[in-house]
């Protein structure tokens, strides 16, 4: 809000610089990101001080309104209802929901989905509920599934991946109506509450809002952001595989154990040498979701690599497709 009010004010400095030939920002986009980073920092401090509850609302409200600008405004799915979405692939293959994660969009789910059309399954890549190209608003995690689940109830889907956040949402899609659909996570949180920790420790809030915020989640979604991911993923037993990056620092790899610890008849893929974003264009996750995804007798066989090259190493468990 603070930075909201002030950001006319910012742009007319900047505008004031380059006319006395002073150096300036390159313009409006030069985003006063710093400025409004502290800005945000000092209006969600002085919130907390004078109440903690105000203070956990307006973090909540910050994390959950976090959406991209649209790639093409012309591009709204609103007059029909329906989310904006991507489909690859024959139409007669086994169906894979690919969902992006958090202050995120589907373009970044494009390597994965292109590989897994061209080995045989039919592939559908939408924006989240309130991200991408949909009408942007803010709305819950349980909210996004139950729009995703109503959506594509019908569409018999076999497989649902998810990719950081949007591995808890596939859980809470599954648990919402797509109940006999696999779920594949890529570096997703533990849980809710893990994430939302993560969250405030990113944006520097006061440590007296994390209380307030997860008793807030708990009366809104009806049980504790701690069990929100891990009852979910322990009810999915074999049907769940959990891919995750050894050098993933945005989400921890002690969250991809603790997810199999909660859930030991789940597979467990862990790749060397990649992190959060640049496990999406991997070819071990390729191979590792194309064998979770696709039947053994559709799967396409990598080529052997050559002796002298590097074997790629690191995937634990099963060997990929």
């Amino acid at each position: 809000m603070l930075f909201e009010l002030a950001y006319p004010g910012l742009c007319a400095w900047a505008l004031l610089r380059r006319a006395a030939g002073r150096p300036a920002p390159a313009g409006p986009m030069f985003a006063f990101r710093a400025i409004r980073g502290r800005m945000r920092r000092q209006e969600l401090s002085g919130l907390a001080a004078l109440n903690p509850r105000w203070g956990a609302w307006l973090a909540l409200h910050r994390f959950e309104r976090m959406v991209p600008e649209r790639s093409d405004p012309e591009d709204d799915p609103a007059a029909t209802g329906a989310l904006a979405e991507q489909r690859f692939g024959p139409l007669e293959g086994p169906k894979v929901l690919l969902l992006h994660g958090w202050n995120a969009r589907s373009d970044m789910m494009l390597p994965l989905a292109l590989e897994l059309a061209a080995r045989g399954a039919r592939v559908i890549v939408p924006d989240l509920p309130g991200e991408g190209r949909n009408p942007a608003r803010p709305m819950s995690f349980g909210a996004k599934a139950r729009i995703l689940a109503a959506q594509y109830s019908g569409e018999s889907i076999q497989t649902v991946v998810g990719h950081s956040a949007g591995g808890l949402i596939a859980a809470l899609a599954l648990e919402a109506g797509l109940h006999r659909a696999r779920l594949v996570t890529i570096c997703a949180p533990y849980s809710l509450e893990t994430l939302l920790k993560a969250y405030l420790f990113r944006i520097g809030a006061p440590e007296s809002l994390e209380a307030p915020l997860l008793s807030y989640i708990e009366r809104r979604d009806g049980r504790p952001a701690d069990r929100i991911g891990p009852d979910l993923y322990a009810a999915m037993g074999a049907r769940l595989l959990v891919i995750h990056a050894r050098r993933d620092w945005q989400v921890r790899v002690s969250e991809a154990e603790a997810i199999q610890a909660v859930a030991p008849a789940a597979g467990l893929r862990l790749l060397e040498d990649c992190n959060h974003h640049s496990i999406l264009a991997d070819p071990r996750l390729f191979d590792a979701v194309a064998g979770a995804v696709l039947p053994a007798a559709t799967c396409k066989a990598r080529p052997t690599p050559p002796a002298t090259a590097r074997p790629r190493t690191g995937i634990v468990g099963a060997q990929p497709c």
